[in-house]
């Protein structure tokens, strides 16, 4: 659910348009889903969006009368400056034919300039309209071969969905919402964060949800249908109208509640001609349109494509988890392969098989439904008990320092530089990098004498203060390691598993990653560098977030800096507390907004500000791991920073927002809280990643530090797609 309007494509959050004309209700009193005269041509132009228009084409129009339809654009598979170019061209000529319509008479028009006038006055009642038109040509990409594999892919879930919904009194058309959210792909993934067939942000999906580094129910069809259902059922009983209560689900519902109070009105059409409010804009004031417009085309889909066919229904078989279980483990036990596994279960996030984490006990697992629940109890029986875990193993994360290697690292936690590598993808070629995450063995992180987290500062010890007894001491960024052939003492080994990762002399490391292992982490590269000679991306780097923990001299709370993507919101899930605690601590008020570089106190112990640190960097984590699983950038701009210029609208372009995150990695040098003009920053252009790119990162890998590629979605068959006319 994407307060941007994700309409029925990853690629953006696309901005729609509104018609301002005398409000005309035709409503019958059993037509819950009714098409107010002022959507009526917007939903006219997503129909020809959706059914029309080519992904290698767009229609340049206008912003509030979106079917004066100037041209159409070829722009083929074009990407950042010479995409843009095509279309700044073609909107220059049309303003320059706007320009002549409303200075000279009309004797001296050209016949396509004659042609707008007459459009202007069939679709915007009356010429009056050009006034201002040269600014209100935007450009709307083709959308028809997405759609089409919506409907493709719809088949596999359409019946459990329509089910789900009738649970929770939602009218069945509602089942067709998700070919405007993600035309039916569980992979979807917005620019900003919204997720899966229903595109919810984490924010909202938490609340019916499970999210973290492990788990994201998001991206289950079926757990997140539950979700939507929900979410969709609770917005009607609070604005007792469907057309407001589908707005609420991209606007919010406070916003949405906001409106009716502003207007005396629960009529759609009063609300999108009167509410005035800097959030309630294109996308949220025709989301009713074009689901309009997507009800319209699946319900006759012959009528727009020709040889129109659906994937098989999904059937499975569900099982609930006992344990803790690696994922080749599950796999291997009840016969399946380890693909089969993920592409059943998407709300396995693909760390999990990446590094053959754990799968939490009592996560539902969908397994195919050729399997019987009795099949699948006596399979699992019969995995040793050594490999079924009460208890997930700790999690250990090191953040790499100018100057380190990762043969010292891995003496360091008395871990093997083989084990160390292999846990963290690092190969032949693979060197460590300043900021760079590494994960840190299990067994390793429960026996290692030296703490793992790197981003707490304990000031009690400079402060001639011992930490409490029955906390444990976690000591700040040790100095850069040095290379030296003196072991260091490992860990003592109290399992089996222990004793496997005994710290191994340099001498026994394998020629393969003597290079990389004896190599030392300087600064990374600058990421402009690396998206100018367009090199893999996808690098995580520490240094671009401010996770740094000061812990206060009595150990019961930690002073932090507030980092970009963050709320107390989230400070309050990572601790396990209540908003309030952190708000009281800090002298904030209920409506006060924090920002970022701020100084925070968050109260905890050690063992808490431990646990915070970790959610807290997972949480950044996946935010990159799901962005760059779908997204690259494709070139950065060179931009000064003009008066009047905010870091919201510096992190927007034509094509949509830009994760804000994204933007300060790439702006290293600007500190985010105090811009000013004349600075000179990089913006980022951003591209959906292309079959070629995902056969390209399969073959090549990902960079140590970096994160591979995602499944693609599920396609039609390869077949040409003829259009009916």
């Amino acid at each position: 659910m994407s307060t941007t309007g994700y309409l029925g494509t990853t690629a953006s959050a696309v901005k729609v348009c509104f018609l301002f004309c005398a409000v005309q209700v035709v409503c019958a009193a059993d037509d819950i889903f009714y098409t107010p005269d002022i959507l009526k041509g917007n939903v006219a132009f997503w129909k020809k969006i959706y059914t029309e228009v080519s992904l290698t084409e767009g229609l340049l129009h206008d912003r509030d009368y979106p079917m004066v339809i100037y041209r159409k654009v070829s722009i083929g598979r074009s990407e950042g400056r010479q995409r843009e170019s095509l279309i700044k061209t073609a909107k220059a000529d049309i303003q320059l034919m706007l320009e002549h319509i409303s200075s000279q008479p009309e004797s001296s028009w050209t016949a396509e300039e004659k042609n707008i006038a007459a459009m202007f006055e069939k679709h915007a009642g009356g010429r009056e309209a050009l006034t201002a038109a040269a600014e209100r040509i935007r450009f709307q990409q083709g959308q028809k071969e997405r759609f089409y594999e919506g409907l493709y892919r719809s088949g596999m879930y359409i019946d459990t969905i329509r089910s789900i919904l009738a649970q929770y009194d939602v009218p069945q058309e509602l089942a067709w919402l998700p070919h405007v959210e993600s035309s039916f792909n569980h992979h979807a993934y917005s620019r900003v964060g919204a997720a899966g067939l229903w595109q919810f942000m984490r924010s909202t999906g938490k609340l019916y949800l499970k999210i973290d580094y492990d788990i994201d129910e998001r991206l289950d069809p079926i757990a997140s249908t539950y979700a939507a259902a929900k979410l969709l059922s609770h917005n009607y009983r609070e604005l007792q109208a469907w057309p407001i209560a589908i707005t609420a689900y991209n606007h919010g519902l406070n916003g949405m509640k906001r409106a009716v109070a502003a207007t005396g009105s629960r009529d759609i059409a009063v609300i999108i001609q009167r509410h005035e409010s800097p959030s309630f804009k294109f996308a949220s004031k025709n989301f009713y349109g074009c689901f309009l417009a997507v009800c319209d085309i699946a319900r006759e889909p012959s009528k727009y494509f020709s040889e129109v066919k659906y994937a098989p229904p999904v059937r499975c078989t569900d099982m609930v988890l006992s344990h803790n279980l690696q994922p080749a483990v599950l796999a291997r036990s009840v016969g399946i392969d380890e693909t089969v596994l993920a592409a059943l279960n998407p709300a396995i996030r693909p760390v999990v098989f990446r590094q053959q984490k754990h799968i939490p006990q009592g996560t539902r697992i969908h397994l195919p439904q050729s399997m019987s629940p009795s099949y699948i109890d006596s399979a699992l029986a019969m995995v040793p008990k050594t490999l079924k875990l009460d208890t997930l193993p700790e999690t250990g994360y090191y953040r790499v320092s100018k100057g380190d290697n990762l043969s010292a690292i891995a003496r360091r936690f008395g871990v093997p530089v083989a084990a160390l590598a292999e846990e963290n993808g690092i190969g032949r070629a693979s060197h460590i990098y300043a900021g760079q995450i590494l994960r840190i063995p299990g067994a390793a992180v429960s026996e290692a004498r030296e703490p793992v987290l790197s981003f707490v500062e304990d000031k009690r010890p400079e402060m001639g203060l011992a930490p409490p007894q029955a906390e444990q001491k976690v000591t700040g960024q040790p100095e850069p390691l040095q290379e030296t052939h003196k072991e260091k003492t490992p860990a003592a080994a109290t399992s089996a598993a222990a004793v496997h990762l005994q710290a191994a002399p340099v001498e026994s490391i394998p020629d393969t990653l003597k290079e990389a292992a004896l190599a030392r982490a300087d600064e990374p590269a600058p990421e402009i560098i690396d998206a100018l000679k367009g090199q893999q991306q996808g690098r995580f780097d520490a240094d671009v977030y401010h996770l740094e923990v000061e812990i206060s001299p009595v150990g019961n709370a930690a002073s932090i800096r507030v980092s970009v993507d963050e709320t107390i919101g989230h400070y309050a899930e990572w601790l396990g507390v209540a908003q309030w605690r952190i708000r009281q601590l800090n002298r904030l008020g209920n409506h006060s907004v924090i920002h970022i570089g701020q100084r925070l106190t968050i109260p905890g112990d050690t063992a808490t500000i431990k646990r915070f640190v970790e959610k807290r960097l997972e949480y950044h984590m996946a935010l990159e791991e799901d962005f760059y699983g779908q997204y690259k950038v494709a070139e950065v701009r060179e931009h000064i920073i003009k008066r009047g210029e905010s870091l919201w609208t510096l992190s927007t372009d034509e094509s949509g927002e830009i994760p804000l995150w994204l933007l300060q990695k790439y702006n290293k040098h600007l500190d985010f809280a105090r811009l000013m003009p004349g600075m000179q920053m990089w913006i980022p252009v951003i591209v959906e990643k292309t079959a070629e790119d995902y056969a390209a990162e399969k073959n090549m890998g990902p960079p140590a530090g970096g994160y591979p590629y995602y499944n693609e979605p599920v396609l039609p068959p390869s077949k040409p797609m003829r259009i009916t006319p």
